[in-house]
């Protein structure tokens, strides 16, 4: 009988041991999307500007591409190239992906005797781009600080950027 106990407990035990444990499975997926890149098209141009010799002024160039002067700033009617820096965005379509522009760029002198900065650089699209078909593309512009008798001549800067990234 002692026996017989012994070995019921020990199923009993045994039972209860194998009713607390449960198992279940799950898998693993991972969607790799295609990278997002830019790609310029076109640079930025502010044209043909005009200073007065006792105040300076601004040129607002839009993103797209028209451009408007402020205080003693002119745009002549023979206007030169005048283009807003473009760019193509390519990516995974129906994603969108933030726009971060540059805060400054310096302008220098062929010469490298004066300066101008571009500053509040603004785009189309505005901050959030959609590429609803796997490409999109970006028009940049920024306002020109001209000081009052900036020297004539060629002003170019080095290189900004324009960087995109998936939201």
């Amino acid at each position: 009988m002692r026996k017989l106990t012994f070995a019921a407990l020990g199923l009993l035990a045994f039972a209860s041991n194998s009713n607390a444990q449960s198992t279940a499975t799950a898998t693993a997926t991972a969607s790799v999307i295609a990278p997002i890149s830019i790609s310029k098209n076109a640079d930025m141009s502010f044209g043909n500007i005009a200073v007065q010799s006792g105040s300076g002024g601004t040129v607002i160039l839009a993103p797209a591409g028209t451009r408007t002067s402020t205080s003693g700033v002119t745009l002549p009617s023979t206007t030169g190239t005048v283009t807003a820096a473009a760019f193509t965005v390519t990516g995974s379509g129906s994603l969108t992906y933030a726009i971060t522009l540059p805060s400054s760029v310096t302008l220098t002198h062929s010469l490298g005797v004066q300066t101008m900065a571009a500053s509040s650089f603004t785009s189309n699209p505005s901050a959030t781009g959609a590429l609803s078909s796997g490409t999109q593309d970006i028009a940049v512009g920024a306002t020109l600080t001209v000081a009052a008798g900036q020297l004539a001549g060629v002003y170019t800067s080095g290189n900004f950027n324009v960087t995109v990234n998936y939201n």
